[in-house]
């Protein structure tokens, strides 16, 4: 028959030193005598929750990511950009001219979404910037246009497509005329400029809609009536040129030339 386990002879040495010694007993740093007194080794990871345990006096009330969690999102907190309001983007426009025009009623009226007043200024606008010839008839011919320039054209477009977030101005009717192929009676059905299975033109000025609700495109005005030479004279300005994408192959070079400056 085999003998029953019996405790070590040194488990009634370590049971006395630790009524002795009582709570010292489980201080830092532990004796080498106070560690043979340790049936097992707590695991580490136990040991840093109990210890916080302790200090804190419940798990609840531990912060697993410190005071923020900005460092979880590799950087500082999230900041929201302040929402810019179409006023104040109208605001912001550079009001630049090659030829010192003012653009400051555009603007204002821009500004408060008075399109029907932006529109009849943006006109007169065009007449002193085609010259005098135009002063005198009072309308812009299509050989005029060429006359006006880059600069002057886009501060023009620039507060439209500022005052309607993107929605009005040339280059934004540049872009629909060129999506349908540059078809005339295509292109005015989208912007809204005819109406009818004729396709007829609306009347001017009372039958277009000077709001935020009309289709994108729609504004501002060129009288068509007489024809699209002007209105196409306008589309092909320098001013509203798309700029070309570059290919990779050529994005590729470019880069490694900036490299090579590097060295």
């Amino acid at each position: 028959m085999q003998a029953p386990l019996q405790a070590p002879a040194s488990s009634g040495l370590c049971r006395n030193r630790a009524q002795k010694l009582g709570r010292q007993a489980f201080s830092f740093p532990r004796t080498a005598a106070h560690r043979s007194c340790a049936p097992t080794q707590t695991p580490p990871s136990l040991h840093v929750r109990s210890v916080a345990v302790a200090a804190t006096g419940k798990l609840d009330s531990l912060s697993l990511f410190g005071d923020s969690t900005s460092s979880l999102l590799g950087g500082g907190p999230i900041v929201e950009k302040k929402k810019v309001s179409l006023k104040d983007a109208v605001m912001a426009v550079p009001l630049l001219s090659e030829v010192g025009m003012d653009y400051t009623a555009l603007r204002n009226n821009l500004a408060d979404s008075e399109f029907r007043k932006a529109e009849d200024e943006t006109r007169a606008l065009l007449i002193k910037l085609a010259g005098e010839g135009a002063v005198k008839r009072n309308w812009v011919y299509f050989t005029e246009v060429k006359d006006i320039s880059v600069t002057d054209f886009q501060t023009l477009d620039n507060l439209w497509k500022a005052a309607s977030n993107g929605k009005f101005g040339y280059s934004v009717q540049k872009e629909i005329w060129v999506q349908n192929s540059k078809r005339w009676p295509k292109f005015f059905k989208q912007i809204d400029w005819t109406t009818g299975e004729n396709n007829n033109y609306r009347k001017w000025p009372m039958e277009f809609n000077y709001s935020l609700d009309a289709p994108r495109g729609h504004l501002p005005l060129t009288n068509a009536l007489r024809g699209t030479q002007l209105f196409q004279a306008i589309m092909e300005h320098p001013a509203f040129e798309a700029k070309t994408k570059k290919s990779i192959d050529e994005k590729a070079a470019e880069a490694a030339t900036s490299t090579l400056k590097l060295f």
